[in-house]
């Protein structure tokens, strides 16, 4: 395990957020199935929250070095599990870091081609906000981001074989459909391309469904012909975009959402999603 600067090209790397926790854990293990797919370099970062520190949360850890070795040993355990799962020791790099764990995560993503966190399992009003970390490093992070949880991840991912890319609006996001469609080739997964519409067009919603569909039809074709080997499905569904992505996650592997690049924040059906969806969940900007 390298302490150095990161090893292979840049951009080529997939990082991950170790925090010590069971997520962050199961957040190492999703980022290595991913990195094995792309041969992809592993990038492990701890960050020690300065904030905890100035507040004084971390009174019995007091000085900078036995902050720093906190993380490396929370490291160690995430570098020991990857060795027990057989990934070579020459392409994973690890690093503590001081601050602010959201913005240290998003600033890193600049070199990165994927970062994966873990969202703490919560309850109550606390799940509304998801986790800060996670909500901070989705809003801007400059590489797609995918976040896991006990709940995303009951059982190992990829037995499924379908992704799905939730689309809002024409045209549609490309990068997004552009990375669910190089994910869907890496994994030999079906993509699934979905619309929800607001079940308020009484009457009318079957027609805007089946237009929908064909504009969707419409706009995927020159992307089947470039992309063969993956199969594309199209799906309008009625209904709460957040409640119907949500049923979709039971069904899928990964799901895939678009974010505006313009975008500060995240709107309250991305929240709402990242929450409470059962699969991993990918934010593409």
């Amino acid at each position: 395990m390298s302490e150095s600067e990161p090893i292979g090209a840049a951009h080529a790397r997939v990082l991950v957020g170790v925090d010590g926790s069971a997520d962050g854990l199961r957040a190492v293990k999703y980022a290595m199935r991913e990195a094995n797919a792309s041969g992809s370099d592993l990038w492990l970062v701890n960050v020690v929250d300065d904030q905890a520190m100035v507040t004084g949360l971390w009174d019995l850890l007091s000085t900078i070095d036995v902050l720093r070795q906190a993380g490396a040993d929370k490291l160690k355990v995430a570098a020991d599990q990857l060795e027990a799962d057989g990934f070579p020791s020459d392409r994973v790099i690890s690093e503590v870091l001081i601050g602010r764990p959201g913005d240290v995560l998003a600033d890193l993503s600049d070199k990165a081609r994927l970062l994966v966190v873990g969202r703490r399992s919560i309850s109550g009003l606390e799940r509304m906000f998801v986790g800060s970390t996670s909500v901070s490093v989705v809003g801007r992070a400059n590489c797609p981001v995918i976040v896991i949880s006990a709940a995303a991840t009951p059982q190992q991912t990829g037995g499924l074989g379908t992704i799905a890319l939730a689309v809002s609006s024409w045209p549609l996001h490309r990068s997004a459909l552009d990375w669910a469609l190089q994910e869907a080739a890496l994994r030999n997964a079906r993509l699934r391309v979905v619309h929800v519409v607001p079940d308020t067009l009484g009457v009318e919603s079957a027609n805007y469904v089946l237009a929908a569909s064909k504009a969707l039809d419409d706009q995927l074709a020159s992307d089947r012909a470039a992309h063969a080997d993956v199969a594309i499905d199209v799906e309008v569904l009625l209904g709460s975009a957040a409640d119907q992505l949500v049923d979709l996650s039971r069904s899928v592997d990964l799901l895939v959402l678009g974010l505006e690049r313009r975008s500060v924040g995240l709107g309250g059906p991305i929240r709402g999603v990242l929450a409470h969806a059962e699969c991993p969940v990918a934010v593409v900007r």
